[in-house]
């Protein structure tokens, strides 16, 4: 995991070099991208089986350069600057944890949604909470050269990124971890397979914080087991929570759920639409079994450590040293994990750290902090969920994924001989030209296979 935490600032690596093709993209209009989106799934080097438009491209695959991938991660799931935090501090603050504001939104600025990605050099990851932001907006770059964008943008890539293996991640090829349409494509060489993944406990137990403060004084209780409190009777019985306002885990859940899944499709959208604006083509899709993708099925796939509830069923629970939620086995109890919880997000709530006003210090020790009895039946209801269903989430993984988002070089040929004119861009077809000059032919047309 990234250590270093120097700020990060615009110029501070030199002369990358920028392609024709970024001053193309960075002027692209937002609303064309939005028109152009489409998916576009034949790249370099792919073979499409079909007796009805069958295919064999004859280029070579072309990875995408450190460039193109930087502008990709950085449009998905990139650091621009502090969060505003325009709120009253003394009603609403309290719900953020933490300061950081990324290229999508996501709920109480939780932001917990990481990004991992499989190219023909390895499997990386985002450390997206390693990235710490200097003081004021960071995302303005209108005032920078052409080359000095693509350093900025090259430099936050190169410092972010974390190498976790090298050569492509195993992921699924065949049934049941891939459906069979996608099995001619996904993960192929030349091509950057994105797959974001949501921590689900991050934001379920600062929601919690909400739902059972006493303005709200929920009454959480367990629909499998007869309606019962689910962990918190001692505060019905004292008049703390409020009886009458009963919601059911189910419900609570599916609440939580509602919240962080969009954080995936934000993530791909943005990707795609600057897939668009770059003229690459790629595609947003859910071929993969998320299981499977996460190392719980028949290939090690991202990695990540599965553990077993009380009725035999695999979950993921995280990446060790890379993503861990907030539940066992990287806490012994789910009071310890609430307290990792409290620990990392008030952390970054001191006034000598977030700094998103003027007069940072008397704003941010206005952010009233929860009562002691609210940090106990919070622990009380999340230590319920685990002691009964030996998981938590109960009914939702902890780490969560669904969408994965594919960028590559697209074929142009393949869309000229099946697809009418307008299938692919100007952006498309001369995509070679503008970025890769030093290898494309005279015509703009990418490397050849060798004979």
């Amino acid at each position: 995991m990234r250590t270093d935490e120097t700020p990060f600032s615009a110029g501070q690596s030199g002369s990358f070099g920028a392609p024709d093709g970024l001053a193309d993209a960075l002027s692209y209009p937002y609303f064309q991208s939005i028109f152009d989106r489409k998916s576009r799934r034949v790249g370099l080097g792919m073979t499409v089986g079909s007796n009805v438009i069958p295919y064999e491209s004859p280029y070579e695959p072309v990875p995408l350069t450190e460039l193109e991938e930087a502008l990709l991660v950085m449009a998905g799931a990139g650091l621009n600057g502090l969060a505003l935090g325009d709120l009253d501090p003394v009603r609403g603050m309290s719900t953020l944890v933490q300061w950081t504001n990324r290229t999508w939104p996501s709920a109480c600025s939780n932001h917990g949604t990481e990004l991992f990605w499989s190219n023909d050099e390895g499997l990386w990851w985002l450390n997206i909470f390693g990235m710490v932001p200097e003081p004021g907006e960071i995302s303005m770059v209108s005032g920078l050269t052409i080359d000095q964008q693509a350093d900025f943008v090259v430099d936050l890539y190169r410092r972010a990124r974390v190498k976790l293996q090298d050569g492509r991640a195993q992921l699924p090829t065949t049934l049941p971890g891939l459906f069979d349409f996608n099995q001619w494509n996904a993960n192929k060489p030349g091509t950057t397979l994105f797959v974001p993944v949501t921590n689900i406990t991050l934001e379920y137990i600062n929601v919690l914080f909400i739902y059972l403060a006493r303005s709200y004084a929920f009454s959480i209780v367990d629909e499998q087991n007869g309606g019962r409190s689910a962990g918190l009777q001692q505060w019905i019985d004292s008049g703390r929570v409020d009886p009458s306002r009963r919601m059911g885990m189910v419900e609570l859940e599916q609440r939580v759920l509602s919240m962080l899944v969009v954080e995936q499709a934000f993530t791909c959208q943005n990707m795609n639409l600057a897939l668009q604006a770059m003229g690459l083509g790629g595609w947003t899709f859910t071929g993969y079994l998320p299981k499977f993708v996460m190392g719980g099925g028949d290939v090690p796939g991202l990695g990540f450590r599965f553990e077993q509830d009380k009725h035999g069923n695999g979950f993921a629970v995280g990446r060790d040293g890379v993503v861990e939620g907030f539940t066992p086995p990287y806490y012994k109890d789910m009071h310890e994990a609430v307290d990792a919880f409290m620990d990392l997000k008030w952390s970054v709530m001191e006034p000598e750290v977030a700094k998103p006003y003027k007069d940072s210090e008397s704003f941010v020790e206005a952010i009233p902090r929860p009562h002691d009895e609210t940090v106990e039946m919070v622990k009380a209801y999340c230590q319920y969920v685990w002691d009964t269903y030996g998981r938590f989430p109960a009914y939702i993984d902890p780490m969560y994924q669904r969408l994965t988002c594919q960028a590559q070089h697209l074929d142009p040929d393949f869309y000229a001989q099946y697809f009418p004119d307008g299938s692919i861009t100007n952006q498309h077809e001369q995509h070679f030209s503008r970025w890769h000059p030093e290898i494309c032919d005279a015509h703009g047309r990418p490397p050849r296979k060798s004979a």
